[in-house]
């Protein structure tokens, strides 16, 4: 029930303050080495970012940088977001 629910949602991706809906999954983004701050949420009812949280790291040249999002079972507290 809870998979339909999410389904029906499109999680958003802030990657340095810029915004873009995504649907679920793995997504893939090409960025220049530098320092990020990575956040995803996703909107429901009144409410736009249900679930947010963050994670910053520095990424160098040529190095490849893996975030992990989980969503919690209750919307208003901040899913799990890791580096793996």
């Amino acid at each position: 029930m809870v998979d339909f629910i999410y389904g029906m949602l499109q999680p958003t991706i802030t990657i340095n303050g810029r915004s873009q809906s995504y649907n679920w999954g793995t997504q893939f983004f090409d960025v220049p080495p530098g320092d990020y701050e990575v956040a995803v949420s996703y909107p429901w009812v009144f409410t736009p970012q249900c679930g947010k949280n963050s994670v910053r790291f520095r990424i160098g040249p040529g190095e490849v940088r893996r975030v992990h999002y989980t969503a919690g079972i209750i919307r208003f507290i901040a899913g799990t977001i890791r580096l793996t």
